[in-house]
């Protein structure tokens, strides 16, 4: 294979790089040549405007993978997190908060390129997959179930989500599996309209306010703290708030804390995903995926090739009716 090349931001410029060759070690790696990669939320908030927080140098980004592993001629997805596997924290499947956590797309060279080289315990296949490409999905899906699984001990009653991208879509899905009474809040038309066609009966959608929730979960979380103020106005009294995505740098809550812990809510984080008590997020997030639905498909629709990546970027600044839920880049292959 030829020397590959990849996106990378370099001294704050986007531009095609060679993959570098001079990676950590790794036990035992495979080279997956690049299929289909998707553009993260926590990505675009990075390459489409100046980040206040600190980022590698240069950054090879992409961490939703899917490509054929070199070796085996598989069709495989590839869980980002590089976890240290000895730790207090791994040895009890919290590998999302392991100190020595690497992550492909951030401290690794990312799938934002002709092919990349991770370890090879980090490749799943997809067999089930009609559309492999689906795969890209695995990740957001694995944020979200891991927290309705992880950040949820509770007895199930109404959960609200905030957030109508693709994080709000998994979590909804994953929420109503698990049997609770699902409502969205979706404040665009034209992406409520979507949603409406692909999401079952079980997801309640909202334009303007949800109900009163015992959960609510914010799932847009971004550069402002609007996202967390709607969940705990529309949280009843000694419910819980569970933020699913960390806020860009520099957000601070603008209300009052005693306004909030007066009210006896709990306010959690779930960050990443984890391989806790017999479960695997990511793998468990395949098999989900591997049921099918209208949703994937939607959230799966919008391709680029992997050159026109600042076209891609631009598509997602574009007006709301022709905005894509999710961009994908496909390989030059």
């Amino acid at each position: 294979m030829n020397v590959p090349y990849a996106w990378a931001v370099e001294r704050g410029a986007l531009r095609r790089l060679p993959v570098p060759t001079d990676m950590p070690p790794m036990c035992d790696t495979t080279i997956v040549e690049i299929r289909c990669t998707g553009v993260c939320g926590s990505d675009v908030a990075k390459l489409n405007q100046p980040w206040q927080g600190r980022l590698p140098e240069p950054w090879y980004p992409g961490h939703e993978i899917v490509g054929v592993d070199t070796e085996t001629g598989d069709w495989v997805a590839v869980d980002p997190l590089v976890p240290c596997r000895s730790c207090h924290y791994c040895d009890r499947g919290h590998v999302h908060l392991c100190p020595e956590l690497r992550r492909i797309g951030w401290d690794l060279p990312g799938g934002l390129a002709d092919a990349v080289r991770v370890p090879r315990d980090n490749v799943v296949p997809l067999p089930h997959l009609h559309d492999p490409v689906r795969g890209v999905l695995a990740d957001p899906m694995a944020v979200a179930l891991h927290g309705i699984r992880c950040g949820l001990r509770m007895p199930l009653g109404r959960l609200g989500v905030i957030g109508g991208g693709v994080i709000g879509v998994c979590t909804a899905i994953c929420a109503a599996e698990a049997g609770w009474d699902v409502h969205m809040l979706v404040r665009e038309p034209s992406r409520s309209h979507q949603l409406s066609y692909v999401l079952d009966s079980r997801v309640n959608l909202h334009s303007a306010d949800l109900p009163p929730c015992d959960v609510v979960v914010d799932a847009a979380s971004g550069d402002c703290d609007s996202p967390i103020r709607q969940a705990l106005g529309a949280v009843r009294d000694g419910g819980t708030v569970l933020v699913q995505n960390a806020y860009a740098p520099r957000v601070h809550l603008s209300i009052p804390l005693r306004d909030v812990f007066r009210r006896s809510i709990t306010l959690r984080g779930s960050f990443s995903y984890c391989r806790a008590e017999g479960h695997d997020d990511f793998r468990d997030a395949i098999d989900i995926l591997a049921k099918g639905g209208d949703w994937a498909a939607l959230m799966t629709r919008d391709r680029f090739p992997l050159s026109d990546l600042p076209q891609g970027l631009a598509a997602l600044q574009s007006g709301a009716r022709h905005r894509p839920f999710k961009v994908l880049l496909t390989s030059d292959i």
